[in-house]
């Protein structure tokens, strides 16, 4: 069977082979402990998934990957302007040095008042076709 492809469309050539898993999929899910990604934009998501729910330090030889999310949450005031900012343009700076592959087109993070409760949204576009996708975390 010959492989259909537009043209112009970049296809990384992981893709190209469907029978190779590429990574592990995030969240993980109740029918069996790990489930794999077969094509690179969804590993993609997964790896952001997985940077944002990562602490500093958490990660072995990796000191500085992570967000840290989680202790984040619970600083006071996390509601202001300033902290909202410095939260997105950490969040920024990660994906811009921990996942090259992307490009973060919006970053919103909207605390939930008397909740503790965190909403964040990243919308990204993959550099190597252009397709656009999103990640919604509510911590």
């Amino acid at each position: 069977m010959a492989i259909q492809r537009k043209i112009g469309v970049k296809i990384n050539p992981l893709d190209l082979d469907t029978r190779k898993a590429i990574g592990t999929k995030i969240p993980f899910n109740k029918k069996s402990i790990f489930e794999s990604n077969f094509s690179t934009k969804n590993q993609i998501k997964s790896n952001l998934i997985n940077l944002l729910l990562t602490s500093k330090g958490e990660r072995f030889h990796e000191p500085n990957y992570g967000i840290g999310l989680r202790e984040i949450l619970f600083e006071p005031n996390i509601e202001t302007a300033d902290k909202i900012s410095q939260l997105k343009g950490l969040i920024n700076q990660n994906i811009t040095i921990h996942i090259p592959q992307i490009t973060a087109t919006d970053i919103k993070v909207d605390p939930i008042k008397n909740t503790n409760n965190l909403l964040v949204k990243i919308q990204y576009k993959v550099l190597v076709d252009g397709d656009t996708n999103e990640v919604s975390l509510k911590l």
